[in-house]
């Protein structure tokens, strides 16, 4: 019985059976009991259909984050207490549609990665990017800007991982650095603000008191 690849049915020789890749069309062997594996099978759709939706939340999105920063800039300072809600919006988007299927085929860690990835992306860039959303004209550059760089950012972060994940490539050394030094920096402003907010409110008690004495 003549033993051939699962992707290009080409006849493989004993010993080309052994390794991980054909020798013929170069993609993976090593699938379960020799078949590929259904992220294998699944991959050239599921990078089409991403890119796709890229494409179409790109065509919508810029115009309406354009219109809705022109509508924040007339509201001033309160258009700045908009910009957590667009970044919850938007970041529910790009996770749920466009890289909701692809995150699926991700191993435990690399979801993870994906996951946190876009989420610091949303508070060190999302937030600020769209509070600019309330300075008049300017805040229309920085609104469609923001849009466009959170979403790219998380798509071709999510797709390079899917093709690691498919190439069986494990996790780089600089993906756990950045995220543990994103980590580290958020949990530090945070405590930071915390801090900040606690002496700022004492102080004020404290003068408060003083005063009436």
């Amino acid at each position: 019985m003549s033993h051939r690849c699962p992707w290009c049915l080409e006849k493989l020789s004993f010993g080309e059976r052994k390794v991980a890749t054909c020798p013929h069309c170069d993609r993976p062997l090593d699938g379960p009991d020799g078949e590929p594996r259904e992220l294998d099978l699944r991959y050239e759709a599921i990078e089409a259909r991403q890119r796709a939706r890229v494409q179409e939340v790109l065509q919508w999105g810029v115009p309406a984050v354009a219109v809705l920063a022109v509508t924040v800039s007339l509201i001033h300072v309160g258009g700045v207490l908009l910009a957590p809600l667009v970044a919850l919006v938007h970041i529910v988007v790009l996770r749920v549609y466009v890289v909701g299927e692809a995150r699926r085929y991700l191993g435990p860690t690399r979801r993870l990665f994906t996951r946190w990835a876009a989420r610091f992306a949303f508070l060190w860039l999302g937030l600020p990017g769209y509070a600019t959303m309330a300075v008049p004209l300017a805040g229309i550059v920085g609104g469609v800007a923001t849009f466009v760089v959170l979403t790219e950012v998380v798509h071709v972060y999510t797709a390079w991982s899917l093709a690691r994940e498919r190439s069986r490539q494990p996790m780089l050394a600089w993906e756990t650095v950045v995220m543990a030094t994103l980590a580290t920096v958020t949990v530090v402003v945070i405590l930071a603000v915390i801090i900040g907010g606690a002496a700022v409110g004492w102080s004020v008690v404290t003068l408060v008191d003083w005063l009436r004495n």
